[in-house]
């Protein structure tokens, strides 16, 4: 997707900017949860659904400037702590809450999924926004958080199923019936569970207690092991551009950003020291792992 004209910074040069640049270990991820400057964006990009739904045509169409400088570090390094949270189209309830530590020292995130059951966390959403729920959620784990993304039902599955499905292992079967027409039935097995079963998935978990956020810290574990991968870093910047442009997601990581993000995800993924996402379930295991303790 990038053209001959586009320049490539040295190793020095990809060392500035190192803090701005190490959001990009979240593009694939944030690709699911939330866009990019969204008004930015449908500004400067026009299309109809049968782009959104055909993304090869939406790769051939995608444009980046002569100006764009695509930078590829040789190293990444840092931590920071990410706030994803999914909701319904009318903002009454919270399906999830994830804090997701980028540990690019040691090339590897911990997922920590946060319970929703403190209503504190859905009135401060409807009440000062995402700042309210970032300030809430800071004050009740200790941490702070550096960017959010976040999504509703709708524009989750859509996102997901964009991206082809998520690749997972279910355990066991589940046949569930909960309040009203909300059914969840998944075979026991590997499988590619779209959009709309996923965000069921993560539904249905919330209400197991601690095992079903458990659940919920795999499910997210998945996508950041199967999403963030070469491929999708080769067309990151055209998802952005043309497929989330029309899906109404909030983040605080802007489309500058974003196209800082391509390098170093090509870094991530080539490295042969990157470790598969895991759960935590302490906020204390969110802070970086110190060298001497690697194991």
């Amino acid at each position: 997707m990038f053209n001959s004209e586009h320049k490539f910074k040295t190793e020095k040069q990809s060392k500035t900017g190192n803090t701005v640049r190490f959001i990009c270990a979240f593009l694939a991820f944030l690709l699911v949860f939330g866009s990019v400057s969204i008004y930015v964006m449908m500004k400067n990009n026009n299309l109809s659904i049968k782009d959104m739904l055909n993304p090869k045509d939406a790769e051939k169409e995608s444009q980046t400037g002569e100006d764009n400088i695509i930078d590829v570090p040789e190293e990444i390094s840092g931590c920071r702590n990410y706030l994803f949270y999914c909701t319904d189209s009318a903002q009454t309830e919270i399906y999830f809450i994830s804090v997701v530590a980028a540990d690019m020292d040691n090339k590897t995130f911990r997922v920590l999924p946060v319970s929703t059951g403190d209503a504190s966390y859905l009135t401060e959403l409807n009440t000062n926004g995402f700042r309210g729920l970032v300030s809430a959620v800071e004050k009740k784990l200790g941490i702070k958080i550096d960017k959010y993304a976040a999504s509703n039902a709708e524009t989750f599955a859509l996102a997901i199923n964009y991206m082809g499905g998520l690749e997972y292992n279910v355990t066991e079967r589940i046949d569930y019936k909960g309040k009203g027409d909300f059914t969840l039935i998944l075979t026991k097995g590997e499988q590619t569970i779209k959009g709309d079963d996923l965000i069921k998935y993560f539904r249905y978990a919330k209400n197991l207690g601690a095992s079903g956020l458990k659940i919920q810290g795999k499910l997210i574990c998945a996508m950041l092991d199967g999403f963030i991968n070469t491929e999708n870093t080769e067309k990151g910047l055209t998802i952005f551009e043309k497929v989330l442009s029309k899906i109404n997601s909030q983040s605080d990581i802007n489309h500058v950003e974003a196209a800082e993000m391509i390098g170093t995800l090509k870094t991530l993924c080539k490295s042969e020291d990157r470790k598969s996402a895991s759960v935590i379930m302490s906020s204390a295991e969110l802070q970086p792992i110190e060298e001497g303790k690697k194991k």
